[in-house]
This record gives structure tokens, sequence and C-alpha cells, in this order.
């Protein structure tokens, strides 16, 4: 199964001629992108809470340091500390890097820890409506004393118009010799808010907004809301 996403990865990014702001693309030394997610579910069970928080920083022209954050209800959630090492960059190429992370997780409070391995590939392409841009993720997981690792391929792909909304699709899948198959598709919208006035400041520059509907495919099928604020500094 990673020989599979492996090169599904690397047919994807190559025959889609898809700028994004993580994942494959190497942050500027001295410059960064932040993420900060809020997902609400509807459950058999009840609503169901999930907020996310991702942080890159170029550090040096080879290295990029981040942090990584989740929390699900009370029920589980992750901390980890990576780095990322460009592999190819560069204008009209596939971008590829690959990263490594460190950290724990928890499930209701007993944190173990954790570790992440990461290969990311993107591509851009400028067309007559504006920048078509895709971002894929081959990541394995081991998370505390589980038998296996957990396999995961997602993707985001957009279209940025250089207008004030563009279009935003990510799609998360998770597999694993222990682990059912599932996925979710997250079709959203990317409002620009750089020059929107609060109070009589400019208090979003470099800051996006993306609201999207969630459908999730595990054991059972759930549908969500997701908010997240981007930021560029």
């Amino acid at each position: 199964m990673p020989r599979l996403g492996l090169g599904l990865l690397i047919l994807y990014a190559v025959a889609l001629p898809l700028t994004a702001t993580a994942g494959a693309w190497k942050q500027p030394a001295g410059e960064g992108f932040a993420a900060t997610s809020f997902t609400l579910r509807n459950l058999d069970s009840g609503l169901q809470g999930e907020l996310s928080y991702y942080r890159d920083y170029g550090l040096t022209p080879r290295f990029d340091l981040g942090f990584d954050f989740n929390q699900l209800d009370t029920q589980s959630g992750h901390a980890l500390v990576f780095l990322r090492l460009p592999l190819q960059q560069g204008a009209d190429t596939t971008q590829i890097a690959a990263g490594f992370a460190l950290g724990g997780s928890h499930f209701e409070g007993d944190w173990q820890p954790m570790y992440r391995l990461t290969l990311s590939a993107g591509r851009s392409f400028q067309t007559s409506v504006g920048s078509l841009w895709g971002s894929l993720d081959l990541i394995l997981e081991q998370r505390g004393s589980a038998a296996s690792p957990i396999g995961k391929l997602d993707g985001s792909f957009g279209l940025d118009t250089g207008h004030r909304f563009s279009p935003l699709l990510q799609i998360e899948t998770a597999f694993g010799s222990d682990l059912d198959f599932s996925y979710a598709i997250i079709p959203s919208l990317r409002i620009k808010l750089n020059d929107l006035n609060f109070l009589g400041k400019q208090r979003f520059s470099n800051s996006d907004l993306t609201i999207g509907l969630e459908y999730r495919r595990t054991k059972t099928q759930s549908l969500g809301l997701k908010i997240a604020m981007w930021r560029r500094f």
C-alpha cells in the first residue's frame, strides 16, 4: 500500500500542473505561514468539535521548522514539531519536499510518543482565470504502542483567482493494516481579507478565511462545517 500511495503521489503531481502555502512549497528564509481551523461535525452521538493549529517557518534556505497541533474534543489529539527539507524547488517544476515530525499523541489523556514521515509534491500553473495549484502529501504515522503505522494520502487543490473569493478542495484519506479505509472531502470557499478594515484599521493583512463543508466517511458517515484562518508572516 505505501508503494501504491507513492506511485499515485508522483503520478498526480506530474499529470496535474497545478501557489500553495505549505506542504511541498519551501517557505522563504525568515518568512512563515500559520493556519488555525475548527471543525464542527454532526454525529449520531451528537456534535463533535476538532481544533487544529499549524505553523511553518523558513528557518534557513534549506530547512523549515514547524509545529502541528490537533485536538478532537476530549478524546484524542497530538502535538508535533517538524522539519521540512526541500528536495526539488523552482519555477515551472514539480515542488517536492520531505518532512520528519516528532512529538506525542494521546487518547483520553494518555500520552504516548509519536512520529510522522511525509513526502509532499505540488505544482502550480497560470491560467486565464488565475493560478491553478495542487499539493499531495503521502504520510506515514506511528502513534505510541500501536501495532502498525497509519498511512495517509491527502490532497489540496485550488484556484487563486486574484479576487476576493477563490475555490478550494481538500481530500483526506487514511488506511492501515489495523485500520478501515476512511476519507473526507472538504470543498471550501477561500476569502481574502487583506484590504478589509475593522474599527478603522486593516487588522487582517496577509490573511485568508476559508469556510467549507466536510463529508467524512469512517465506520460511520458525518457532515461538518470547517472554518480556518490562514496567515502569512
